[in-house]
């Protein structure tokens, strides 16, 4: 790929990326994206083949850069806690970087994410899960049932982004790192 289809092919996905988190994929048309490009809808084809593969594609490689940011961020630190602080501090520097791509992955999630990711990806929650899973083999924690456990600590740490998203809580969103690892802490029953 060329230096000029790379831009085109970048302006096209943040384009479409914040049209998408603005208005919602639904609302999203081609043309849409091909306006707000200053481009034809034919030069976007280009380099997609549809409207759903560009959301796919830009959720899919999004979503595993966090992954690949989170297992990077985690990387020599002991204990669970630690685990999750880093964990938590890419998401949330995450989002103070860049609401816009938070924004879409929040709110796209339950229309994208199953057709995004495969299950040999290596996720968010599959990083989460697999801490907690070995925490909890090794004795740091008591979890019963670590799928649950896996979902709540998800819940706890995205709810409040979604919170900041509508103007519920104030931004920086890592100015909230403390608490809410502090709730982790307490959901986990760490110390």
């Amino acid at each position: 790929m060329t230096k000029a289809s790379q831009t085109r092919r970048a302006l096209i996905e943040k384009t479409a990326l914040r049209l998408f988190a603005d208005r919602g994929y639904a609302e999203v048309s081609v043309r849409d994206i091909s306006q707000a490009c200053g481009i034809g809808e034919s030069a976007l084809y280009r380099h997609m083949t549809s409207k759903e593969e560009l959301a796919i594609r830009v959720f899919r490689e999004a979503y595993l850069r966090f992954g690949s940011r989170m297992l990077e961020a985690a990387q020599g630190t002991g204990p669970l806690k630690a685990k999750l602080s880093a964990y938590l501090r890419v998401m949330l520097e995450g989002f103070d970087e860049d609401a816009v791509l938070m924004r879409f992955l929040l709110i796209s999630q339950h229309e994208t994410l199953a057709k995004a990711i495969s299950s040999e990806d290596i996720t968010p929650v599959l990083i989460i899960h697999d801490a907690l899973s070995i925490a909890a083999s090794a004795g740091e924690v008591d979890l019963p049932d670590v799928d649950m456990a896996t979902a709540l600590v998800m819940g706890a740490a995205l709810q409040p982004m979604t919170f900041m998203l509508y103007g519920r809580l104030p931004s920086p969103a890592i100015s909230h790192h403390p608490a809410i690892l502090e709730g982790l802490t307490r959901l986990l029953g760490l110390n």
